[in-house]
């Protein structure tokens, strides 16, 4: 779905285009209209908007300067003219940037303009592919020794006093640290791939694109904390408020993913602060944060406020167990990334592979045991699980492999653990969607005759409009539109039965904009007008 934002102070113009975009069902779009550039302004700094259709001569603040604004602050952003013929060519020697309508010309021009501006948007997202040359030259030693010292703060091998003003300079840190900043994090799935050449590749892909929708407007660095992990900090380059960096960096973040699956068919989850915060605030809620990731969905965006045994004799060969650490340590990705398919087909595999080692003293199959139990206890741990797993699996199976008749065993039960652990975490995630999507509707049913805009309902349920758009649409079968259109079509067979209802109080209680945008509506969905269908459901 694309967000379209119409601006013009002659409400008759506006509601004509509101009532043309209204129609268009391929894209869907999320359609919003201003007044004035002015609230217009106030509009884009609160969310995302894709295209925006606009007067040029209006009061206070005319569309030319509105323009500015926006290839400032919202490059990716499209913008449409609706412009006279007096000034057509000085707008268009000034502004070649953007498209233009007659405002004497055709519906269908507009309708040109708009897909157009959609079809370009939808290019930009594709990322030129840097050549090989292009990407040796990238892996400088700065870039490594910038990635290195970050992920050692992170992680409590360096302290904050090292991070002085000069090494930043040093490492081109791009930030202040004696300043507050902003922070994104990036969990992705474990970029795992056969060709070491091919994973180097999607990485600096996925770089090239943090670099082009996050640090555009913001200064700032990133670095990879782990294969799960990217960590973007940034701190504004001109004075803006909070609220507007924050729907800015939103805004970014929903780019971000859609380009990310576009480029390399991969999927991240998002999560951005809520408020700028110090490096030392930020170190002290880090794991947390990494954390409470886990529970975010496939491409969710959110804002948040922060032995020894010497006699013992291995059984198989050093290549088999080359073979099997390989797989642990594909295993440990999986399970950072709690990729519950690959996780558990890793966990058959190893099942398989072990149990033909007949001494439960192996040193080899209990160093594989005892690595997985430890993960599993610590997510069980990071989780809050252990109430709800203690009786279901024998948690104490875990700590004690003695327990397990043998290796084949021993690892079913991990296989089992592993399997409750993502049931749990599954039933709370579709809990949590099921009742978001809930929200969402009884929002919509109760108000029909307000605000039902894609942007309204997302900031209802607290999710990304990208988000909610695949939720609603995976659980209801529907779009968010299609369910609204409906529901309206509904309603309004329903309200011309009654006779006593005069079709404009009918248009008004659906927040329809006029009566004409009802009337074409309507008969769009029915082949009626209103006043034909009320006398023929008359003569019934």
């Amino acid at each position: 779905m694309y967000s379209v934002l119409i601006v013009d102070d002659e409400k008759m113009i506006r509601d004509d285009v509101y009532g043309l975009l209204s129609m268009e069902e391929s894209p869907e779009l999320d359609l919003a209209t201003a007044s004035s550039a002015v609230e217009a302004q106030g509009i884009l700094e609160k969310r995302k908007i894709d295209v925006v259709i606009m007067d040029i001569n209006m009061p206070q603040m005319s569309g030319l300067e509105l323009y500015d604004i926006i290839r400032e602050r919202w490059p990716y952003c499209k913008v449409i003219f609706l412009t006279g013929y007096s000034d057509f060519d000085y707008v268009y020697k000034v502004h070649k940037h953007a498209k233009y309508v007659l405002k004497a010309e055709d519906d269908d021009k507009i309708l040109e303009a708009l897909r157009e501006s959609i079809e370009e948007l939808e290019n930009s997202l594709l990322l030129e592919r840097l050549t090989d040359f292009q990407r040796e030259q990238q892996k400088k030693p700065l870039v490594h020794e910038r990635s290195m010292f970050l992920v050692e703060l992170f992680e409590g091998r360096r302290g904050l006093s090292q991070l002085t003003e000069e090494l930043a300079q040093r490492l081109q840190l791009q930030l202040d640290p004696g300043k507050k900043l902003y922070y994104i994090v990036l969990r992705h799935e474990a970029w795992y791939c056969e060709s070491y050449q091919e994973q180097q590749n999607s990485t600096q892909d996925c770089y090239q694109l943090i670099e082009r929708y996050f640090l555009d407007f913001m200064h700032g660095t990133f670095f990879e904390y782990n294969k799960n992990y990217i960590v973007v900090l940034a701190q504004p380059i001109k004075l803006l408020n909070e609220e507007t960096i924050i729907k800015m960096l939103t805004g970014a973040g929903e780019l971000f993913q859609k380009a990310l699956k576009k480029n390399l068919g991969r999927a991240a989850s998002i999560l951005i602060g809520a408020h700028p915060v110090t490096i030392g605030q930020l170190l002290q809620e880090f794991t947390g944060i990494c954390d409470r990731m886990i529970w975010l969905s496939e491409e969710e965006l959110v804002s948040e406020e922060l032995q020894k045994e010497d006699a013992v004799r291995e059984s198989l060969p050093e290549k088999k167990k080359q073979e099997l650490m390989q797989k642990l340590w594909k295993l440990e990705y999986c399970l950072e990334g709690m990729e519950e398919e690959n996780t558990l087909e890793i966990l058959r595999e190893l099942q398989t592979e072990l149990q033909s080692i007949k001494s439960m003293h192996d040193l080899f199959a209990l160093e594989v045991y005892c690595t997985i139990s430890s993960r599993l206890i610590g997510w069980i741990k990071r989780l809050g699980l252990y109430e709800e797993l203690a009786f279901r699996i024998g948690i104490m199976n875990l700590y004690n492999v003695s327990l397990h008749a043998n290796w084949q065993d021993a690892f079913g039960y991990l296989r089992h653990v592993a399997e409750s652990i993502f049931a749990l975490k599954n039933q709370s995630v579709e809990k949590q969607t099921e009742d978001a999507v809930n929200r969402v509707k009884k929002y919509i049913v109760e108000h029909l005759d307000g605000d039902t805009s894609l942007y309204n309902l997302a900031e209802q349920v607290h999710f990304s409009q990208e988000y909610l758009l695949r939720i609603f649409k995976k659980k209801e079968g529907i779009t968010i539109l299609q369910y609204i259109n409906d529901l309206k079509l509904a309603m309004a067979k329903q309200l011309l039965t009654d006779p006593e209802l005069h079709i404009k109080e009918i248009a008004d209680r659906l927040g329809f904009a006029s009566q004409g945008y009802f009337g074409r509506f309507f008969r769009n969905k029915t082949g009626l007008t209103p006043n034909a269908y009320r006398e023929a459901e008359k003569r019934k």
